[in-house]
C-alpha cells in the first residue's frame, strides 16, 4: 500500500498545528487521513473533478435555461455549485480514509463507532431542520397561498436535491467505522467523526434564495422578508454550530509522530 504523499504529510502537518500539535513528520496513518482534509488532494483527484466541473457546467445551463422559460429560481444554479463543491471534497476525503484503512490493514482497532449523537451536535441538526425543514414548509404554504406555485414546486424540488446530497455525506460518516490503531489514532477518529459533518454545511442550500430576491424578484413578493429571515435563521445556527466545534480544537496528549526540533 503506497504510503502518503508529500503534499499529504505538509497539509497533515497544518492540521495538527491548527490543533496544538507541533510535529516534524506526522505518523502515517494520521498523515493518510489528515491531509485531505487540510486540501491535499490525493491520486486521481482531477480527473473526477474535471468530470463533475463538466457535469456541472452542462446542467447549470439546462437549469437557468428552465428558470427562464418556467419561472423556476434562478439560482437554482448555486444549488449545482454547492453540491459539486461538497461532493469533491467528500470524495477526497473518503479515499483518504479508505487508503487509510488498506494501509493499516488487520491492525486496526476492533471498537465500535460512536454514537451518532456525538457526531451531530444541536447547533447543526438546529441548521439542518431549518434549511431543508424550515425551507420545505415555506415552499409549501407558497404553493397554496400564491400563484407563483411554479416557483414554490422548483424551490421544493431543489431542497429535495441539496438534502440527498448532505444524508450522502452524513450517512458516510455516520456509518464509516473506526480507522485507528492506537489511543491516539482513536482521539483522531473522533475528531474527525466530529468535524466531517460540518463538510456538508446545510446553510448553504438556503442562500440561493436569495439570489432571485436581489436581482429578478421572481419569488412571491409577499414572502421576501419569511425567506430571508429563513435564510438568516438557517445561517445563525450553522455559525454557531461551527463555533462551538472548533473552539475545543487543542487535542490531548500524544504520540502524533516526529516531534519538531527546537532551533
Amino acid at each position: 500500500m503506497e504510503g502518503p504523499t508529500k503534499a499529504e504529510v505538509g497539509a497533515a502537518r497544518k492540521w495538527l498545528a491548527k490543533r496544538g500539535v507541533t510535529v516534524a513528520e506526522p505518523r502515517t496513518l494520521l498523515a493518510l487521513r489528515l491531509g485531505a482534509r487540510r486540501g491535499a488532494r490525493p491520486p486521481g483527484y482531477w480527473a473526477w473533478a474535471v468530470v463533475l466541473i463538466v457535469v456541472v457546467v452542462l446542467a447549470g445551463i439546462v437549469l437557468q435555461f428552465l428558470a427562464l422559460w418556467l419561472h423556476t429560481p434562478l439560482g437554482s444554479v448555486l444549488f449545482v455549485g454547492n453540491a459539486s463543491g461538497l461532493l469533491l471534497v467528500r470524495s477526497s476525503v473518503r479515499r483518504a480514509d479508505r487508503r487509510a484503512a488498506a494501509w493499516l490493514g488487520d491492525r486496526r482497532l476492533d471498537v465500535p463507532r460512536p454514537s451518532w449523537r456525538k457526531s451531530l451536535g444541536g447547533w447543526y441538526l438546529a441548521s439542518l431542520v431549518i434549511t431543508f425543514g424550515g425551507g420545505a414548509l415555506l415552499a409549501v404554504v407558497m404553493c397554496v397561498t400564491t400563484s407563483q406555485w411554479v416557483w414554490a414546486v422548483g424551490w421544493l424540488a431543489l431542497l429535495a436535491f441539496g438534502a440527498a446530497v448532505v444524508a450522502v455525506v452524513l450517512i458516510g460518516v455516520l456509518r464509516r467505522p473506526v480507522i485507528a490503531e492506537d489511543e491516539t489514532s482513536l482521539v483522531i477518529d473522533g475528531v474527525v467523526r466530529a468535524e466531517d459533518p460540518l463538510l456538508a454545511m446545510p446553510a448553504l442550500f438556503s442562500l440561493p434564495v436569495l439570489f432571485d430576491v436581489l436581482t429578478s424578484g421572481s419569488q412571491p413578493h409577499e414572502f421576501t422578508l419569511w425567506l430571508v429571515g429563513y435564510v438568516v435563521l438557517a445561517y445563525a445556527t450553522m455559525l454557531i454550530g461551527l463555533y462551538t466545534q472548533y473552539r475545543r480544537r487543542k487535542l490531548p496528549a500524544g504520540d502524533y509522530g516526529t516531534l519538531a526540533v527546537a532551533r
